[in-house]
Formats: C-alpha cells, sequence, structure tokens
C-alpha cells in the first residue's frame, strides 16, 4: 500500500470520529444568507482551507522528517513512531482517561475558536475559518503527522497530509449540507485506538524492513543493495 493510499484511507475511516466532533463545527456553517451556490461555494473552500493547512503541517514534519532521512535515521524513526502509536492505541483500549490531556486541547482549541468565529461571521469567510479549523488538536491529525514524519522529504509530508485531509473531507461535506441525516451519528468507540493501532503497525514494519506485499511498501532501505 502507497503512503497517499495509506494517508487517504486513513482519514476517510477516520472521518466517522471527525463528523462527531467537529459535525457541529460544520454543520452550523453560516453561509445560508446567500444563494445556494454561494453557501455550497463556502463551504467547499472552508474544507480546501482545512486541507491547506494540514498540508501544510505535513511540510514541516516532513523537513523535520527529512533530516532522520539524510542522518540515515529514518528506518529507527519509523520504527519508534510505530511504537509510540500502538501505545496510544492499548492506552485507549484500557478505558483510561487524561483528564489533563482533555484541559490542555480544551485551552488550545479557545483561542482558535475565537478567531473561526470572527471569520465565520463573515459570508466570505469559508477559506480562512477552514485554515484554523485545521490548527485544532485532534488525535486523528496527530496520528497522520506521525505518518508525515516518516516522509523523506518535506514535500512526501506535505502530500501525506493532503491526501489525509482529502479522505476526511466527503463526511464533513455532508454533514454540512445534510445535517439532519448525521444528527444522531454515533462514530465506534474503539474506532481511534484502533485506527492507531493500524497506524502504528504499518510504521512498525516500515522500521523493522519487512518489505511486506500490498501492506509496507516501499522499504526503508534494501539490506542487498551494494554500498559504495
Amino acid at each position: 500500500m502507497s503512503n497517499e493510499a495509506l494517508a487517504f484511507f486513513t482519514g476517510l475511516f477516520g472521518s466517522l470520529h471527525c463528523v462527531v466532533m467537529c459535525g457541529p463545527l460544520v454543520m452550523a456553517l453560516p453561509f445560508s444568507g446567500r444563494s445556494f451556490w454561494f453557501s455550497t461555494a463556502q463551504k467547499i473552500l472552508y474544507q480546501f482551507g482545512r486541507i491547506l493547512t494540514y498540508s501544510f503541517l505535513g511540510f514541516i514534519a516532513g523537513y523535520i522528517g527529512s533530516g532522520f532521512n539524510i542522518l540515515g535515521l529514518q528506518q529507527f524513526l519509523s520504527l519508534i513512531t510505530g511504537i509510540i502509536l500502538v501505545l496510544i492505541a492499548v492506552y485507549h483500549f484500557s478505558g483510561k482517561k487524561d483528564n489533563m490531556f482533555t484541559r490542555i486541547q480544551t485551552r488550545m482549541v479557545a483561542p482558535i475558536a475565537s478567531k473561526m468565529g470572527y471569520w465565520l461571521s463573515k459570508s466570505y469567510g469559508g477559506l480562512f475559518a477552514g485554515a484554523l479549523h485545521g490548527l485544532i488538536p485532534c488525535g486523528m491529525v496527530y496520528m497522520a503527522i506521525a505518518g508525515s514524519l516518516n516522509s523523506e522529504t518535506p514535500f512526501d509530508g506535505s502530500r501525506f497530509m493532503f491526501f489525509f485531509g482529502l479522505g476526511t473531507t466527503p463526511l464533513l461535506i455532508i454533514a454540512s449540507v445534510l445535517p439532519f441525516f448525521l444528527k444522531k451519528f454515533r462514530a465506534p468507540r474503539l474506532l481511534i485506538p484502533a485506527l492507531f493501532m493500524i497506524a502504528g503497525f504499518f510504521l512498525i514494519t516500515r522500521g523493522l524492513n519487512l518489505n511486506i506485499p500490498l501492506i509496507t511498501s516501499p522499504v526503508i532501505s534494501d539490506p542487498s543493495a551494494p554500498i559504495c
């Protein structure tokens, strides 16, 4: 499976969680004062702005990851990040809650929500509000950034986050256009830890250079390759 496919399907399945956490926000987008087409365009621009922010974060993560790649430590980085994701998944499966982490997230969201409120009050503010949405702390985004951190170049990291954002988009657009279908929507409680576990598995097998067909492709390094 390519990195782009992994990113897209992680976002697609993860959007079941996104629509619960961010669904009320996108359902409340106040762009209905104009024509149907103007309102729809603003909602699409909102999603585009969110993906742009994800791509920018991926570029930064990819830039950091490229440094490990230059030092020949990318395989080690992939292994470590994979183990961390698996440990996070195990922690969530245990049913424990980290109240301190929740409080930190709440404090981080407040100033972003305030700025979003300003742009959402503008009939043309979809792109800017969406870009700010991309900065909202979220476990799914953290997981995607961990994936882009293991990219060889900044542009690879940006592309990983772009496809992740693209995968989260369809269900969020449906939530903004047809909110009455999603008011009683509930995501499976174990969805996020399961996705963390799967992503961690991919990164660990990639870090161990197992080269399992259709799962970890491409390998980071080929031990049989001659060294000049």
